[in-house]
């Protein structure tokens, strides 16, 4: 049984419309995105100025505090605790980035469902059509 040209461009039009649907939802996906990331970037420097003042300080501190029994290795010393404190941060940072969701990753995953029940629909009607046509 073929389709008519009615039914075949409704069919373009409904696919039409559900294309448009999620290319909005897309859009609205990145636009989420892009306010957490500004929100991350915001955050972390805020965070990166608090710890750059609270480092000056501890360093001050540290220096009057040790001067007397190590001497000049007092900022060697205080060097390696800050630059191992930043390599902490920025692998705990990298693993957070890492396990985010991916840009597009419920488009993706709605446009999958689409296309696999737009699949199994086109196999029933082709089925349905082949089990019509006389032999």
């Amino acid at each position: 049984m073929a389709l008519s040209f009615e039914a075949a461009r409704r069919v373009v039009q409904h696919v039409g419309h559900l294309l448009l649907l999620r290319a909005d939802l897309a859009a609205e996906e990145l636009a989420l995105a892009r306010r957490q990331v500004v929100g991350w970037l915001a955050m972390a420097l805020v965070a990166l100025a608090l710890i750059v003042a609270a480092l000056v300080a501890a360093g001050a501190w540290l220096t009057l505090l040790l001067w007397d029994r190590l001497g000049a290795a007092t900022p060697g010393i205080l060097a390696l605790l800050i630059g191992l404190a930043a390599a902490l941060l920025l692998r705990s940072l990298l693993s957070a980035a890492g396990t985010a969701a991916s840009p597009l990753a419920q488009t993706r995953a709605a446009l999958r469902e689409d296309y696999e029940v737009l699949a199994s629909a086109i196999g029933r009607s082709r089925d349905g059509a082949d089990e019509a046509t006389p032999r």
